[in-house]
């Protein structure tokens, strides 16, 4: 297991320069930093062009995602400082995927790009190989710690080459595993 607090520094030091670009008048309040990680499982069978994967209808589902929408609620910014992304074509529903498999991404998956952002700034723009677990540890760092913050809707999309499909196989359903580990910050 790898020594966070790096990560955790700079998680405070981003969240102290937010506090103090939108506070004029600076009050002491309890902030309480919680180590997190945002999750969602997509089914990716016949996916193309641009994909919107979280928006204001998407409700928590334990072992499908732990996001509650498209944006999060008050008090509650987070930092990010690690992805990655797991694959399978084993399960046939998205709650009972095996996330243990270590199926490489189809070169349909691999050109697609991972994107998040918020009021128009591109907080991540990753190829999905970038992010790609290749054994169970691995998180891909985020060097950028960007901000998600508190009740700004955000958009998580993929986008794939144009003219690629992913295939439709009778029988077999393909599954993505989104990790973003984070830390929240609970005012």
């Amino acid at each position: 297991m790898e020594n966070r607090n790096p990560q955790l520094q700079r998680a405070i030091k981003v969240l102290g320069a937010r506090q103090r670009q939108n506070n004029q008048v600076v009050r002491p309040q309890a902030t309480k930093l919680v180590d997190k990680t945002f999750y969602l499982n997509v089914k990716v069978d016949g996916m193309s062009g641009i994909n919107e994967l979280v928006d204001a209808n998407t409700k928590k589902i334990v072992g499908v995602t732990n996001f509650d929408g498209n944006l999060l609620n008050s008090g509650r910014d987070v930092v990010i400082d690690a992805i990655r992304v797991q694959f399978t074509t084993k399960g046939d529903k998205i709650e009972n995927a095996d996330w243990q498999s270590r199926d490489t991404l189809p070169a349909e998956l691999q050109n697609a790009d991972l994107r998040l952002i918020q009021t128009n700034d591109m907080l991540i723009d990753l190829p999905l190989t970038d992010v790609q677990n290749f054994k169970t540890e691995d998180y891909r760092p985020i060097a950028t710690t960007p901000l998600l913050r508190a009740k700004e809707e955000f958009k998580l999309e993929l986008e794939f080459p144009k003219g690629v499909t992913v295939p439709i196989k009778e029988g077999i359903h393909m599954f993505l595993r989104l990790e973003f580990r984070v830390t929240e910050a609970k005012k």
